[in-house]
């Protein structure tokens, strides 16, 4: 599973709204940052990633909840949880075929055909699963989704991205 990136300047002495800005703000770019292999398809572990930094985020906001206004902290919520969603129906597809794989390579010749029926058709639903998740990006960049998600938790936080400059686990070594 990918590691978490560590916040930048959190320290036990935070006040709510800072801590809720440095750790909503660097799951935020921890998520994004797999969205090019996600959108690539090439790898399943990049998607794998970026859903579960999309889950991290979920349980930042949700802890950190008290930090915005509720209308539009639910609005933003609801764009992080389409984006786990979307990655979520690719990455059971993704699990189903793995595990079908390795069921194939041990069954008995005999069993072999229906399952090589089932991760065919369980690939060709999985192919179709990519133009959704690159629709969703396309959507959100013609939205200005990013922009406005970060310019909303630094408007009700105080910290600044530019300023947080969050790093991955691979970049901090």
């Amino acid at each position: 599973m990918a590691q978490a990136w560590e916040v930048p300047g959190l320290t036990a002495r935070a006040r709510f709204r800072e801590a809720a800005g440095r750790v909503i703000l660097t799951r935020w770019a921890e998520m994004m940052s797999h969205r090019e292999g996600t959108e690539a398809g090439d790898d399943i572990e990049c998607l794998h990633a970026m859903r579960v930094s999309s889950r991290r985020l979920r349980a930042a906001m949700d802890a950190f909840a008290g930090a915005f206004p509720e209308r539009s902290f639910r609005r933003h919520l609801r764009r992080v949880k389409e984006v786990a969603d979307t990655l979520g129906a690719a990455r059971d597809l993704d699990v189903a075929i793995a595990g079908l794989l390795r069921e194939h390579a041990a069954a008995p010749a005999e069993e072999r055909p229906g399952l090589e029926g089932l991760i065919a058709r369980y690939r060709q639903e999985r192919a179709g699963e990519g133009p959704r998740i690159r629709a969703l990006f396309a959507r959100m960049d013609e939205e200005g989704a990013e922009e406005r998600f970060v310019e909303w938790v630094e408007r009700h936080t105080g910290v600044a991205m530019r300023r947080l400059r969050p790093r991955s686990p691979e970049e901090e070594r």
